[in-house]
């Protein structure tokens, strides 16, 4: 029989091996703790010595905090003075839809310049065999198939006017263009109806003098009788779920008002800075994601979306230009679609400064006018700087590419210059965003 106090001093034994072990590391422990207490509040650069160590709220509101939040980085994007010596580069969309493709080269060609991005969009409404006429028109265009800055949209969406889906195209585009060139400063999106009033060189040459801080989006607070009409309905886009095109479908329910932030509207054409359509993109506060969530059942969400974020959003909101940069005829009262423009409207585009207009009818003649008198189009690209080929015996000066960052302005600067000037006046800018 074995002896119960063998037996004790055995266990006390095992158990005695355990003790200088567990009080080395409960001294490694205590030494851990501390100097991580002491070391993660003591102030940077001794600047906050005076504070209390454990003074957490101290903590929160010093500068030095700013560094530890990635919100920060954007307040230091915004401060910083945003102008270049390197002239700046633009990103275009142009969509369209069925029957669309030759309109949207014409608008491509018209346009074009090395500097730039292009992305076209057909929308899922087009036969397979247009997109593919138009992916091969791009693909044999020998000046793009070298500079290699123009981009077909592999994926068709469906496309429904006043739905959520338009805005779901653009902001792939855009995410098209932010993965695939860092060298752009403006997102532009135009229509196959779209044509513009004043060359690239032009448009580049007055951007040059422009903050890239600037975006052009025409906006104004939803208010009143609209407000209602606007926000309190709510509707389904089949476009989100269907493969083919219909209207939006209308619900008996209604919402109430947002309290969290204001409604804006206003036109869905725009000239968005890089640093705004990233935070579109990325939307690191949310914010974003949060108001397109919104706009999914609100009607002409691409009449508010932007601009409902700009305008609540106070690193952006100072930036926000109340202009499309378009020229865009109503009737009065104003219908659902603008007045097709022609021969009649040349005048009063001209006169309006601006550098695009809309909308046109399929090779209208005012197109011809246009490319005449204002572009000093003969080949397949409107002129600049960047073409010195030879123009004898009818040859493409722009066949030969020069440096693309040198511009020739014409008189088509000088009407934008003078737009510019008018929207950058304080008189022109202290309604914005309210």
């Amino acid at each position: 029989m074995r002896n119960p106090l063998s037996r004790h001093s055995n266990r006390v034994f095992n158990d005695s091996k355990w003790i200088i072990p567990f009080l080395a590391s409960l001294l490694v422990s205590i030494t851990l703790i501390f100097s991580t207490i002491f070391g993660f509040f003591k102030a940077p650069y001794g600047r906050y010595h005076h504070q209390l160590p454990f003074d957490m709220i101290s903590f929160a509101k010093t500068e030095v905090s700013n560094g530890y939040f990635v919100e920060s980085s954007l307040n230091k994007v915004l401060n910083t003075n945003s102008s270049s010596f390197e002239p700046p580069r633009l990103a275009y969309l142009i969509s369209g839809t069925k029957g669309d493709s030759h309109r949207m080269m014409r608008t491509l060609q018209v346009i074009y310049h090395p500097r730039n991005q292009y992305v076209l969009h057909l929308d899922l409404e087009a036969p397979p065999r247009e997109r593919l006429e138009l992916a091969n028109a791009v693909k044999n265009n020998p000046t793009f198939a070298v500079v290699e800055n123009v981009r077909v949209m592999a994926q068709s969406n469906l496309v429904t006017y006043k739905g959520p889906t338009m805005i779901a195209s653009t902001l792939q585009a855009i995410a098209i263009l932010l993965k695939e060139s860092l060298d752009w400063d403006w997102f532009i999106n135009l229509s196959a109806s779209d044509y513009p009033l004043v060359t690239q060189d032009d448009l580049l040459h007055v951007f040059s003098n422009l903050s890239r801080q600037l975006n052009f989006i025409e906006h104004m607070q939803i208010t009143g009788w609209k407000l209602n009409q606007r926000a309190r309905p709510i509707v389904v886009d089949p476009g989100l779920y269907l493969s083919k095109k219909s209207d939006i479908a209308w619900t008996t329910q209604r919402r109430s008002l947002p309290t969290s932030f204001k409604l804006f509207t206003g036109s869905a054409w725009v000239a968005l800075t890089r640093t705004f359509a990233e935070y579109c993109i990325w939307g690191w506060d949310n914010f974003p994601r949060t108001i397109l969530m919104y706009y999914t059942n609100f009607i002409s969400s691409p009449e508010g979306y932007f601009h409902t974020v700009i305008c609540n959003t106070n690193e952006f909101r100072s930036t926000a230009i109340s202009h499309d940069l378009h020229y865009i005829a109503w009737d009065t009262p104003p219908k659902q679609h603008p007045i097709s423009l022609s021969m009649k409207d040349f005048d009063k585009m001209v006169k309006s400064n601006a550098p695009f207009a809309r909308k046109f009818h399929k090779n209208d003649p005012v197109l011809d006018k246009i490319d005449k008198e204002l572009l000093g189009r003969t080949g397949r690209f409107a002129p600049g700087a960047w073409c010195i080929g030879s123009s004898e015996g009818g040859a493409d000066p722009c066949s030969v590419r020069g440096d693309d960052s040198v511009f020739r302005p014409g008189p088509g600067a000088e009407r934008l210059q003078r737009l510019v000037n008018t929207l950058l006046s304080e008189e022109f800018r202290k309604n914005q965003c309210s």
